[in-house]
């Protein structure tokens, strides 16, 4: 009997040869992407070139566009008088005292007679408890708290309340 042997191609050498000429090909094709007359960001190629006296095209860069100078631009405004509202004057305050004092909340949950008033800045959050002090009772506060929107840093209740009065005056 005769064996029959079956031959492949040599893929040892075939396939890195295959995905070094695959390289090679993407990489002349993005350098071809960058060519030498770009346009810079900012500004608005107009000027398509024009044929000098041996026929070959001359281009130039054209100039970035600049921000106009506008005298009314940089006026500057008076800053907002800030006057801390101390985190202790604020305990045993009804809702409608809290909220003429530091402004309305972003988002207001609660549970049962419990309400948490939830104020936000740019760093932190406060949160203000109110809770009848008997039943029946209109809600007081009762209970404040205040964390730092990203990361565990430290900030104390006073530190948030006064970020959240800033912020609802440069709103206000």
């Amino acid at each position: 009997m005769i064996a029959l042997t079956q031959t492949s191609p040599r893929t040892d050498v075939t396939r890195p040869f295959g995905v070094i000429l695959l390289l090679a090909l993407i990489a002349m094709g993005l350098s071809a992407c960058g060519g030498g007359s770009s346009v810079p960001p900012g500004s608005t190629n107009t000027n398509y070139g024009e044929l000098n006296t041996k026929g070959n095209v001359t281009t130039t860069q054209p100039e970035a566009r600049r921000r106009p100078e506008n005298s009314k631009s940089r006026t500057t405004t008076a800053a907002i008088p800030f006057k801390p509202v101390p985190n202790a004057s604020l305990k045993g305050l009804s809702e409608p005292e809290v909220e003429a004092k530091i402004g309305e909340p972003e988002m207001i949950r609660g549970e049962g007679d419990i309400r948490v008033w939830q104020y936000r800045s740019d760093q932190c959050s406060f949160d203000a408890f109110f809770a009848p002090a008997t039943e029946g009772a209109p809600r007081e506060l009762r209970h404040m708290l205040a964390r730092m929107r990203r990361g565990n840093q430290p900030i104390t209740v006073q530190d948030c309340l006064d970020q959240v009065v800033k912020k609802n005056l440069a709103r206000g």
